[in-house]
């Protein structure tokens, strides 16, 4: 059994989801340290391939910051940084004031129950997996490719907090809804909403699979046998 913190904090101001790199670039530059795990990159701006510990949000309309395990203590450095709360959304200057924040520690293992779950705005498909999942005529085909992706993005999540499951991780994807196009950085993307049941427990609000830092696969989990979920609006 592991135990994750993870931190979740909601500011008072609305953000709209294409305003969600601007808020990570103003972040980024209220750190006076360069903390990595903020952006994510090594010295030279190479990336640094290893899933996000800090990840930025619309949570309920407003910008959000979701830290996990090490990103929970860095965070310390933005909210001691000297600029009393204002930072620059492309042209506009807002005031980030802390309306919310929840601590919590999540057991993430393998379990013998099912946990039921929400993904709004996964991106599961790049170009090359993209061609061979339209390639697939059979339905069942599809739904299975795209279980095998949610499960490497689990493991991808596993593998950036050190945690190794000693069982099999089973996932089930119930329905798929919302399918469209975005475009992240000139580059379109497809993009779906999903709901599926997995024997893994997961900490709420994590992002899984690409561009999980800047709000896309953000997972909620399911409450109850009516499906009341927490409030998200992504």
């Amino acid at each position: 059994m592991t135990k994750i913190k993870t931190l979740t904090i909601q500011f008072n101001t609305p953000l709209q989801r294409r305003e969600l790199p601007l808020f990570r670039g103003a972040i980024i530059a209220s750190i006076s340290t360069g903390n990595i795990l903020f952006h994510n990159h090594n010295e030279g701006s190479t990336l640094r391939y290893a899933y996000p510990l800090i990840q930025y949000k619309r949570i309920g309309g407003k910008a959000s910051i979701v830290c996990i395990e090490e990103g929970v203590e860095a965070i310390g450095e933005l909210l001691v940084a000297e600029n009393n709360g204002k930072m620059k959304i492309g042209e506009k200057e807002e005031t980030f004031s802390v309306s919310r924040v929840n601590a919590l520690q999540t057991n993430v293992q393998c379990w013998e129950s099912i946990f039921e779950y929400r993904i709004r705005d996964w991106l599961p498909l790049n170009e090359s997996n993209y061609k061979i999942f339209c390639e697939e005529e059979s339905l069942t085909n599809r739904i299975k490719k795209l279980e095998n992706i949610l499960i490497g993005h689990i493991l991808s999540f596993a593998k950036g907090i050190n945690l190794h499951f000693e069982k099999q991780i089973e996932v089930s994807i119930k329905t798929i809804d919302n399918i469209r196009k975005v475009k992240y950085k000139r580059v379109s993307l497809q993009c779906m909403d999903i709901s599926f049941k997995t024997n893994i427990s997961l900490p709420n609000f994590i992002g899984l699979g690409k561009h999980a830092s800047v709000g896309f696969g953000i997972i909620t989990k399911v409450k109850s046998k009516d499906n009341h979920q927490n409030n998200i609006d992504i």
